[in-house]
C-alpha cells in the first residue's frame, strides 16, 4: 500500500524558502496544485509529491546554478 505524504502550509513555505506572507500568495496562484483537503481544523493540505513537482518546475536558477561567481 502506499503511503500518502501531505503538506500543510508551513512545510510549503519551508519548501519554497519563503515567508509565510509570500507562500501564502503562491498557494492561492493559479497554476498551483489543488488542494487534497481544505476541510482539516488543521487547515489546507496538499499532496506532497504534487507539490514538489511544482517547486521544482518553477524554481528560478540561481547564479550559482547558472555558473555565476560570488
Amino acid at each position: 500500500m502506499r503511503r500518502v505524504r501531505l503538506m500543510g502550509a508551513y512545510e510549503i513555505q519551508q519548501a519554497l524558502g519563503l515567508g509565510r506572507t509570500r507562500a501564502r500568495e503562491i498557494m492561492h496562484r493559479k497554476g498551483f496544485p489543488d488542494p487534497a483537503d481544505d476541510t482539516l481544523r488543521g487547515g489546507t493540505v496538499w499532496f506532497e509529491d504534487e507539490v514538489l513537482a511544482w517547486v521544482d518546475r518553477w524554481r528560478r536558477p540561481s547564479a550559482e546554478d547558472a555558473g555565476g561567481s560570488s
